[in-house]
């Protein structure tokens, strides 16, 4: 199969990485946490000034700058009648993740907050805490036709769980449905309708699908990876089962990845995958590299 035989229309680029069973691991984008917006009208590119168009570009750039995902949400398939709005802080940190919903008369109320409260392991006590696992699921059409014809099914099918939200981008559209869990914030990918049953039944008991994920928004890519394979490795579903430790050197002594029962020392190398549509938006093409990885035993 040559890139030529493959879709060009969407879902071209969720298609395209499906046919071609791309790796999932190392894939999720890099966030300390979230602010997440409740917005019932129109997306758009996506950006906070439609929510508000007097406070919104302003709150968008101060969370952005302290390391949070701003992304707007809303219920699948239908608008929330009028009111305040509802916002989340996540934190996604290995450190103590927390998840908190507030509500706003308007983005205003958030520019006496400290952004880098999402960077801290410490939840602010600013709003009610949300104890039970939440979902987002990427249905941006704008950004990318694959997450809205893939994402709205998914999201529909979470729906009964009362705990998803539809978002604008979450990365990685050629993985559609795309799929976060919070507050731990781990990225899942190709998730179907099928699949939203066992999900949500499955992280409700602190279980990971090892089949969809991708990583966890906290590390980056090359500890993302090491945590995969030594879960694949060892079977280790659990959320707090595995633990990559930074400062590892993906290109020398690896990455050390403590488990239960021992640790694993995983060494990477660059595996360039060939071109493919890497979005199908402007037809973005790229040379995705989920890198090769070696795994040995060694001491704690």
């Amino acid at each position: 199969m040559t890139i030529t035989d493959l879709p060009t229309a969407p879902p071209a680029c969720a298609a395209i990485s499906r046919a071609l069973r791309e790796p999932l691991r190392g894939t999720a984008a890099t966030a300390a946490g979230w602010l997440l917006v409740e917005h019932s009208g129109p997306w758009g590119d996506g950006a906070l000034d439609r929510a508000d168009e007097r406070w919104g570009a302003l709150v968008e750039e101060r969370f952005a700058e302290a390391g949070a995902r701003v992304l707007l949400v809303r219920e699948p398939g239908r608008a929330r009648p009028g009111g305040r709005r509802r916002v989340h802080l996540v934190h996604s940190g290995r450190g103590g993740p927390w998840h908190e919903e507030l509500r706003v008369d308007d983005l205003s109320a958030l520019l006496d907050l400290d952004p880098a409260v999402v960077a801290s392991a410490s939840a602010p006590g600013l709003g009610t805490p949300v104890t039970r696992p939440w979902f987002l699921v990427c249905t941006h059409g704008r950004k990318d036709a694959c997450c809205a014809v893939l994402g709205r099914p998914v999201a529909r099918a979470l729906a009964s769980t009362g705990r998803v939200w539809e978002t604008t981008h979450l990365g990685g559209d050629r993985f559609a449905a795309a799929v976060v869990v919070l507050p731990h914030g781990y990225y899942l990918g190709h998730v179907d309708p099928a699949d939203a049953g066992a999900l949500a039944a499955d992280t409700d008991r602190g279980l990971l699908s090892l089949r969809h994920l991708r990583g966890r928004c906290c590390d980056p890519p090359e500890l993302q990876i090491a945590e995969h394979v030594v879960r694949e490795r060892h079977g280790l579903r659990g959320i707090d089962d595995v633990v990559p430790l930074p400062g590892g050197d993906p290109c020398g002594d690896g990455v050390v990845v403590d488990r239960p029962g021992g640790r694993d020392r995983v060494r990477l190398s660059p595996a360039p995958l060939p071109e493919r549509l890497t979005s199908c938006s402007a037809g973005e093409r790229g040379r995705p590299d989920p890198r090769s990885a070696t795994v040995t035993a060694v001491a704690r």
